[in-house]
């Protein structure tokens, strides 16, 4: 099967020669056509002379920034997508970066197969969007379906994430009916609501202990980056909330947005329970997989607090009668 790469131009902007030819050459290893730029003006005359698929540049360049070239990016006839690159403490977080438009970050010093997971994940979501273009607003389900089998393709190279999403989803279509929730709306925003955990290197989700500072910035605005990716394929306002507030939790703890109880949407406390669930029966680096009982103890202890009450006794109702689910 042809990498997402394969003919595929993309600009790599970044006024170190050593680092963007690197780049370069790791991505026409997937087929991609490359070309670079080592200062701000530069990049923004190739940008506006060529049509790019994807640009990659430092957010810090000589003669014109990289968010700058972001905002020029955006005001082409056919956008590119375009991910930043920074060091820590050059003063553009990836949050910030998210809110100018970004479509992903890179940290520096640049680990090249997270560039090129990186680069592979935006490519195939801007030509999902380019593909559904043409579907009417309020029927977004073909282009999502769509976006969970990309989720679930990439979760696929995850030994600790395989089969997550699509677990997620078959426990929220369980919950939805002793929730009284809408079970097809449900079940579409499981399987894309860890969308935006793409934006986040695999290395980085699993490691052991506290996460690189930039991780943890790209964990917690990962539910509003995915929302707003399943929100320009056109997903109703109900699927964009869920997955926004999939981490919120019931006693005003979560993220992004600290939102407590019945001020959390119904699909969201569904979805967040569900996925917490199909998190603990998976294995991690430092545990072996939760079985059912372990699950339920754990949603137990975390009853008004991580849960609502509702949710959480639906949820351990299910699993006393089929335990596989979890599984």
């Amino acid at each position: 099967m042809d990498s997402p790469l394969a003919t595929r131009r993309v600009l790599v902007a970044d006024d170190e020669r050593a680092v963007a030819a690197a780049l370069a050459r790791r991505l026409e290893r997937d087929g991609a056509v490359v070309a670079t730029a080592h200062d701000g003006a530069e990049a923004g005359r190739r940008l506006a002379d060529g049509v790019y698929d994807l640009v990659i540049t430092d957010a810090v360049l000589p003669g014109r920034s990289g968010t700058e070239l972001l905002e020029a990016a955006a005001r082409l006839a056919e956008p590119p997508a375009v991910v930043l690159m920074a060091a820590d403490g050059e003063g553009l977080s990836p949050a910030e970066a998210f809110a100018r438009g970004a479509d992903g970050w890179l940290r520096k010093p640049l680990d090249l197969e997270a560039a090129a997971h990186e680069a592979a994940v935006h490519l195939e979501m801007r030509a999902l969007r380019r593909a559904v273009e043409g579907i009417a607003v309020g029927a977004p389900g073909p282009a999502l379906v769509v976006l969970g089998e990309i989720v679930s393709a990439f979760e696929k190279a995850d030994p600790y994430r395989a089969g997550y999403s699509a677990r997620t989803a078959r426990l929220a279509v369980a919950l939805s009916g002793p929730l009284g929730l809408d079970g097809e709306r449900l079940a579409l925003a499981a399987r894309v609501h860890d969308v935006g955990m793409l934006a986040v290197p695999v290395v980085e989700q699993h490691a052991e202990g506290q996460p690189a500072r930039t991780a943890q910035h790209l964990i917690r605005v990962h539910p509003t980056l995915g929302a707003r990716w399943v929100e320009r394929l056109g997903a109703d306002r109900a699927v964009v909330a869920a997955v926004a507030a999939h981490h919120e939790r019931h006693d005003g703890g979560g993220y992004p947005g600290g939102l407590a109880g019945d001020d959390i949407p119904p699909l969201a406390r569904a979805l967040g329970t569900a996925a917490a669930v199909a998190a603990m029966s998976l294995p991690r680096p430092w545990r072996p997989p939760r079985d059912a009982a372990a699950v339920i103890e754990q949603l137990e202890q975390g009853r008004l607090m991580q849960f609502g009450a509702a949710e959480a006794d639906a949820v351990i109702a299910i699993l006393r009668q089929q335990p596989g689910l979890a599984g």
